[in-house]
């Protein structure tokens, strides 16, 4: 088989990968703290850092504004590496992903809650450059009301015998990533943090490898 189309195929696979990644990491963060924060999905984040400001509870709300100055920041050094290692980004930004959610688990152990999440939302927003392709155009792997909506609007398209049934799948596919890694990440809740952080972490490693390995077949970005 000719090594572009496996390129292609495997590239094609990845927004459903690292949404679920996202989902399984989100999950482990919602459940560890148990107080409605996210690391990965910044909409609630931000709905209910604007509640508790409006109700004067600013010690709480810190909490939220540092998952999210966090989160954009793991999105402003991933673009960093994007632009300064074109050739190397996708496996160098998930590389870097692994590394922090591995160390989630020991920081886990050695310091406060709020710690481990703060870490996983700066390697979230890291994540989201993945699959950047310019500055313009990078995938938002993180944004499922997107994804809903887009799904509601192809479906709207194909009532009216105008849509396209594959563009409607993978839609729906897209926002099913992050539903089906969600449960996932709960279900491994049920054990430790530590246990269920390794999961994520080895399905992390694998896609910077094969990253890694097709960026070396095809020696072009």
């Amino acid at each position: 088989m000719n090594i572009s189309v496996i390129k292609s195929a495997i590239l094609a696979t990845m927004p459903f990968l690292l949404l679920f990644l996202a989902g399984i990491v989100d999950a482990i963060g919602f459940i560890y703290l148990k107080n409605g924060l996210f690391v990965s999905f910044m909409s609630g984040n931000t709905t209910h850092v604007a509640m508790l400001l409006s109700n004067h509870q600013y010690g709480q709300s810190m909490s939220y504004i540092g998952v999210i100055l966090l989160f954009v920041t793991g999105i402003t050094v991933g673009e960093m590496i994007a632009v300064l290692q074109k050739k190397n980004y996708r496996w160098l930004v998930m590389s870097a992903v692994s590394i922090l959610l591995c160390s989630a688990i020991f920081i886990e152990k050695i310091t406060i809650p709020m710690a481990t999440n703060f870490v996983l939302a700066f390697a979230m927003g890291l994540q989201n450059i993945a699959l950047r392709i310019t500055i313009s155009k990078a995938m938002p792997l993180t944004f499922a009301t997107a994804f809903l909506a887009n799904t509601g609007r192809e479906l709207a398209m194909l009532l009216l015998g105008q849509g396209d049934k594959n563009v409607f799948i993978k839609q729906f596919c897209l926002w099913l990533s992050i539903f089906m890694g969600a449960i996932v990440g709960s279900q491994l809740m049920a054990f430790s943090l530590s246990y269920a952080l390794v999961v994520p972490t080895i399905l992390c490693l694998c896609i910077a490898g094969l990253l890694f390995w097709l960026k070396e077949l095809t020696n072009e970005d």
